[in-house]
Parts: structure tokens; sequence; C-alpha cells
């Protein structure tokens, strides 16, 4: 994980000594800084917008080549419309800059001018430039060993501003926003990671390393404790691996926090279906532990920023695998909270592991109880890249769907009805591990977890299992791993402590 190391500098666009200066401007008119910049150019811009080689829609670039300037390449970047820019189409665009830019060089200078004159406001654009660009610009190169400089990346930002009393909104904004692409680009990193060197040794040893740079609390229930408790859900979907399934707890806590909030995350290493074997899509199921992984991160980024906060997560990390002492298609399980599940399929893991993290997550007395899990394919056919929430409490879906507009990890609400809990009845146990089949099965998933939730008012399900991965390239995510929900689950952090 390579990141490029931001700074502000005050001067003015006309003396920026930069290689590459990225200017941002409207489709429906020219932006403050687009203007100066054709002023300095002799009207080159403008001449190009006449020709109509460049007409700003959204996320388009040109780069112009000039040494008429102290910079010797401009690369321009379309917002659209100038009603419509939203901080997400800054993080979009920046992301599209990043992407461009570095092919061309590796230091960028953005100009702030007039129209970010507000501190308030130019904090927040400064944060999503600062994301947009880290985030667009970020590759996983750690198994490159051939050809490794034709993956070219940004080493240098620089971000504009032409009064000194606008420093310190632009170093606020660049300074959050960075913590936050870090804090992604590591969940990133722990997703991408094959699952033969991500193992749920292997993630604990990065929530250990992660605690000790935070000065987390860290506990660690073996397989042994987990049987002792009488986690059996979580034990048995991961005895089939030769490395032994583990809970793993991290506590941070600030003075002046008002709520207890508790984050459950589903970390199945690799998923290879069990003895219901998927017949596809197994080369990506190391990002089965997505929603441990946005835990991770969401924490390094809480406690770097110190947000006034009490966060406990608890992960259920296993692996999900074939062999003679693996669980079994029929198998009645007994979780923490007493509950007897009937074993229908072994691909619905993830259910299973979570039950024995909510059941223990309930006697933690939360005001607030959060899951996030690569959970059900059906997210992905009903919501694409957008994550499902599932809760019984309006207000908390409200405010679930709020944040992810606000970060750019977009959320959306399912239907949790009491309808759905008959399709998880069981004939044998207490509960099944599927619903009805070909029927709501994203809710299906959130109805059986509820089965474990003491106060289920309190809880909402966050389904990923679209939103984890995509196999596009889009503005500021790369193809593959999207580290969703390490920025949405630090602001929720932020609103709700």
């Amino acid at each position: 994980m390579a990141i490029a190391k931001g700074a502000v500098s005050v001067g003015t666009l006309e003396t920026a000594k930069a290689d590459l200066l990225i200017v941002f401007t409207n489709e429906d008119g020219d932006s403050a800084e687009f203007k100066r910049a054709d002023k300095l150019l002799g009207g080159e811009l403008a001449r190009l917008r006449a020709a109509k080689e460049f007409a700003a829609k959204p996320l388009s670039t040109l780069l112009v080549r000039t040494p008429r300037t102290p910079c010797s390449k401009v690369l321009l970047v379309g917002l659209g419309l100038r009603k419509s820019v939203t901080l997400e189409t800054l993080r979009r665009a920046s992301g599209v800059a990043a992407k461009a830019a570095r092919e061309v060089s590796k230091d960028v200078t953005i100009p702030f001018t007039a129209d970010t004159k507000a501190a308030g406001r130019l904090a927040l654009a400064a944060q999503a430039v600062t994301e947009g660009l880290l985030l667009g610009d970020y590759r996983f190169l750690r198994y490159k060993t051939r050809e490794v400089e034709q993956f070219k990346q940004l080493s240098r930002f620089t971000l504009l501003v032409e009064q000194k009393g606008q420093r310190k909104a632009a170093e606020q904004g660049l300074a959050r926003g960075a913590v936050l692409a870090t804090a992604t680009a590591m969940a990133r990193d722990l997703i991408a990671t094959p699952a033969a060197d991500m193992n749920p040794a292997s993630l604990e040893a990065a929530a250990r390393t992660l605690a000790k740079k935070h000065g987390l609390k860290v506990t660690v229930f073996d397989e042994k404790e987990l049987q002792k408790r009488g986690m059996n859900a979580l034990y048995s979907v991961g005895k089939g691996s030769a490395i032994p399934p583990r809970m793993i707890l991290l506590e941070y806590k600030r003075p002046g926090a008002k709520r207890k909030l508790v984050f459950c995350g589903k970390g199945v290493c690799y998923d290879s279906g069990g003895y219901n074997l998927k017949t596809m899509m197994l080369e990506v199921m190391k990002d089965d532990m997505g929603g441990a992984a946005a835990l991770l991160g969401m924490l390094d980024a809480v406690a770097t920023l110190k947000v006034k906060a009490d966060v406990t997560v608890v992960i259920g990390a296993a692996e999900n695998l074939i062999s003679g002492s693996a669980y079994k298609t029929g198998d009645i399980l007994n979780a923490m909270n007493g509950k007897t599940i009937e074993v229908l399929n072994t691909d619905a893991e993830g259910r299973l592991v979570l039950a024995d993290c909510l059941a223990y997550a309930s006697t933690l007395a939360p005001h607030t109880l959060l899951d996030i899990a690569t959970l059900t394919g059906a997210a992905k056919v009903a919501l694409g890249t957008i994550a499902g929430v599932l809760t019984p409490n309006d207000k908390l879906a409200a405010n679930l769907i709020a944040v992810g507009e606000e970060t750019g990890d977009r959320a959306w609400r399912l239907p949790l009805w009491d309808d759905h809990k008959e399709d998880v009845k069981s004939d044998l146990a207490d509960v099944k591990n599927m619903g009805y089949p070909m029927t709501a099965a994203v809710t299906a998933g959130a109805v059986f977890l509820q089965e474990f939730v003491e106060k289920p008012e309190t809880w909402a399900h966050l389904d990923i299992g679209g939103a984890v991965y995509d196999d596009r390239e889009r503005p500021y995510l790369p193809k593959g791993p999207t580290g969703w929900g390490v920025r949405f689950l630090t602001r929720f952090v932020e609103k709700n402590a």
C-alpha cells in the first residue's frame, strides 16, 4: 500500500511551480480556476472548449501540455452541470484525475480559489478531493515482481490556497481525508491478500498490530474457549480447517463517549462453501472477510482521529473448508444463546459465524449493535455495489442511509418483516440457516441473525455481499476490493457516539 504524501501550500495558480496542475470546471460555465488558467495560457483552454475538444462532461479529462506556465502540464477535469456538483462529484472527479495524472506525473497540484472561500466548505472540499485522489490512486502490488515500474502512482499532491487564513481549513480537510483513505486502503489490502496469507491466524495478527498501534484492548477466544462458551456455530464453521477458528475482540474507549457502540464482523477468510461446494467465483472467496476488514479499517480511522467514542468490535474468524472434521449439511448446532440451528446448507456459513458474535455482543449491553457481512450473493443481485440495510428500527435505518449518502459508501434499506420469520423456522431445531428457496434471500439472512440479538430494536444488519468487491474499475474504486464500510462506519461512530 503506497499512499501519496499531501500538503497545503499558500500561493496563486499563476505562480504554482508544480509538474502538473489539476483544474476542475463545469459543463455549463467555467470555474474560477479554469478562467485563470486559461488567461495564463493565452486563451488556449477557451479555444479547446470552443472546438468542443473538452466540454467538461462529468468525469471527463483532457491533458494539456504547455511550456508557457510554471507548470508543464495542465489536466482539465469535468464536473458536469454546476447545480449537480456534490462532494461525491468531487471525490469521483479526483479519483479520475489521479488515474489520468499518475500516467504523466508523480507530483500534482490542485488550486482552490474564490469558489471555496468559506472555511467549512473549503475543509469539506479538501477532504473530498484528498479521498478521491488517494483512493483512486490505490494499487495492490504486494505480489508483483516483474515490470513493477509500469504501475505508476502519485508520490505527492499539493492543495493550493491563496490566503493564509485558508490554510487551516484546507489542512484539516486534507488530514481527515488522508486518514480515511489510508484506513480504507488497509482494508482493501487485507481483502486482496490471498487466503494462503490471510487466514484466521493472520487476521488475528492484523488485529493485534492495530491494537498495538493505537493502544486498544484485544482479547481472543481460541477454539477451546469457543467450545467452553457454547459458541458452537462459529466453531463448527471453522473446524474443518487446519487453522482453528477464533473470536477476536477489540475495544476502543475515549472519555466523553455517551453511547456504547458494538460492531460484529464476518471474518470468513476463505469460503469454499463446505460440503455444499461452490461451483463458481471460488477465486474471489478471499473477500468473505470483508466485514472484518472494514471494522479494522474503521478502528484505525476512529483511533487516529481520536473520536470520543466507546466502540467494541467482535470478529468471527474462520475458514469454511472440507475435511474429515468439517461440519456437514444436516447437522444441528447449539449457539451461544442456547438456540439450536439446523444446517441446511454449509455455504450459508456467514450467518452461523455471526450468530455467536451477535449473541456475545448482546451481553455487552450496547446502545447500538451493527453487524457487517458479505452474507449473500442476493445482495449483489438486488443492489449491485450498494450495501443492504435491514433493521426493525426506522430511525436507525434512516441514520445509516444518510451516512451512506454523505460518505459515498451508499446503502439502501430492504424489508425486515415478521412474515419472513416463518421462512427460517426448522422442523427439527429452533431455526434453520436457509430461507425459502429463491425467495427474499437477503431478508432471510437478516431474520435468521435477528434470532441471536437480545434487543432487535437497537440492531441493524449491513449486507455487503455486492459492495465488498467490484469487477469494474470505478472513479475512485479499483477493480477488486472496494474497502466499503471504512468511511461509512467511521462517520457513523462520529455521529452516534
